[in-house]
């Protein structure tokens, strides 16, 4: 069972993200893990990158077919309802569940910060930790308490200065449960090997509460940049010339509304 407190659910409030270890010597989760993660290594070596966006920055997404599915029924047996509903202050039948993952691959890069989506409406990302996650191979960085204003993107990069950033170190086993409004970004693998992780996505969304449809199959496909030629010279951009990727995003957000 998930052990949680009101200290929990006030760290949680604050900050927007909170760390447990749920799956610790679960035998269960170590059988999906492992087989997981053989076969993404197995696709890794078959795959043609050439075909997918966002390889050369090194941050893939990931369907992870049959072993999303067994890790949400162990989240179930885990009582992750009652603690779902007690850290948010909300109902989960009120949410949508989708499922999906992140590859970091060898040699990727430092994100730039963002949100998960538009502000509204309200999602909560759970990510799992199916291999240790250290400085080493590619934390999620995250701005303490940056979950609490909509802020646009210039904004936020000015209010980050008085703001506490955090590495999330993951052992082996351990959840993050966050809300998608907490400004975050993935940083590079500097390890031999890719690392992986399991997303489970909670979106408020009274008309459609279903479960995203998932094949037995796992998949590797593209992230935040597409095949098209125009996505590929975003994502040159990005890889060779941050900065101006960075004062564009900065200039657009203070014209937006």
């Amino acid at each position: 069972m998930i052990n949680f407190s009101k200290y929990d659910k006030v760290k949680f409030d604050e900050n927007g993200y909170i760390i447990k270890n749920l799956f610790y010597k679960n035998e269960q989760f170590n059988k999906i893990s492992i087989e997981f993660k053989k076969e993404i290594l197995s696709k890794i070596n078959k795959i043609n990158f050439q075909n997918i966006g966002g390889f050369r920055s090194g941050n893939l997404n990931i369907n992870p077919g049959r072993y999303g599915k067994d890790i949400l029924e162990l989240l179930l047996k885990k009582k992750f309802k009652d603690f779902f509903n007690f850290i948010t202050g909300d109902n989960i039948e009120n949410f949508k569940i989708q499922i999906g993952g992140n590859l970091n691959l060898t040699n990727s890069k430092n994100q730039l910060f963002h949100i998960d989506g538009p502000w509204n409406p309200r999602m909560l990302i759970l990510n799992i930790a199916t291999t240790k996650i250290d400085t080493s191979n590619g934390p999620m960085e995250v701005y303490e308490k940056s979950h609490n204003q909509n802020y646009p993107y210039w904004k936020f990069h000015i209010k980050k200065f008085f703001m506490r950033r955090k590495s999330i170190k993951l052992n082996y086993g351990d959840i993050v449960f966050r809300e998608h409004r907490l400004w975050h970004r993935g940083t590079n693998n500097n390890s031999e090997n890719p690392r992986e992780m399991i997303g489970i996505m909670f979106l408020k969304d009274k008309k459609n509460l279903s479960t995203n449809e998932l094949s037995n199959d796992l998949k590797i496909f593209s992230n935040i940049f597409g095949i098209t030629k125009k996505e590929r010279i975003k994502e040159f951009i990005f890889l060779y010339c941050k900065p101006l990727l960075f004062l564009y995003k900065f200039l657009i957000s203070i014209n937006s509304k």
